[in-house]
């Protein structure tokens, strides 16, 4: 397809997208055009005469995709979660780059899912994300997961990014635990291993910034003290390793400790306190 045919179609469809791989997404249309790129188009608003064109331009006509429960109940396209007999559910969400675009997508699925024990589902939701339904919780450090996820990438060309989800005894939970996130997992864009636990507190911060921005305006926080209260939160409350991070000798922060203590009324030794002035660096 040339690109004056491109622009003309993407003039006829202006949902569409044009996107490097084809979309694995539910009723999602993709027509290869120039190099090697496509056209998505969402066919679920279509008119008969629109989907009449897409037959043509595709030589065949749309599709349903495979029906896929799990991913229809999590959506919220279905109120009922599929039967399992699993005691707990968890949720590992991925994001995944394709360098080659000839990789085999199912392929790669298969072994991101063989890499986990207890997989009970496996499925794309988009182009280049995703997630795996574990019927037990798994059990590998970051620094584990990491090195797996290098062996795969390295075996089919990708990059990948993993959220580790919560944990649920109740299936009916699952639809309002993805949704949040899937949320969470879009917002961290850097980090190949993503949690929950290290995630939401960032997330509450932003969704509560005015408030929080209330309680700032009375404290010191100046650029030395947040990022004093950020590497006491990181290392657990530990002086000697926070100030290894920050590079200054113990005493140094320990004065800096009873310092911000005089003038806040907060002592960050107590973890209740620590806690909640690192709520408000993060919305500071």
């Amino acid at each position: 397809m040339t690109i004056r045919h491109t622009q003309q179609l993407l003039k006829i469809y202006p949902q569409a997208t044009v996107s490097p791989l084809p979309s694995m997404a539910k009723n999602v249309v993709c027509i290869t055009i120039n190099n090697g790129k496509y056209v998505c188009i969402d066919t679920t608003n279509l008119n008969q005469r629109e989907l009449s064109l897409l037959e043509l331009l595709t030589q065949t006509k749309p599709q349903p995709t495979v029906e896929d429960n799990w991913s229809e109940f999590l959506m919220g396209q279905r109120t009922t979660a599929p039967h399992t007999i699993a005691k707990s559910l968890q949720l590992l969400h991925f994001r995944v780059r394709f360098t080659d675009q000839h990789t085999n997508r199912s392929q790669w699925l298969h072994a991101l899912a063989d890499t986990f024990e207890h997989v009970l589902h496996q499925a794309f939701t988009t182009s280049n994300t995703g997630y795996l339904i574990l019927a037990e919780p798994q059990t590998d450090t970051k620094n584990d997961l990491t090195s797996l996820l290098a062996l795969i990438d390295n075996d089919f060309y990708t990059n990948t990014h993993l959220f580790i989800g919560s944990i649920h005894t109740d299936s009916h939970d699952l639809p309002a635990a993805f949704t949040l996130e899937q949320q969470l997992f879009t917002r961290n864009q850097q980090d190949t291993i993503v949690t929950l636990s290290a995630s939401l507190l960032p997330f509450l911060a932003k969704q509560h910034r005015p408030e929080l921005e209330v309680l700032c305006r009375n404290l010191c926080l100046d650029t030395d003290t947040q990022q004093l209260i950020s590497a006491l939160y990181h290392t657990q409350g530990n002086v000697r390793q926070a100030a290894s991070q920050l590079f200054i000798h113990r005493n140094t922060l320990l004065y800096r400790i009873e310092k911000f203590e005089r003038c806040s009324g907060l002592n960050l030794k107590n973890m209740d306190d620590l806690v909640y002035c690192y709520l408000l660096t993060l919305a500071n």
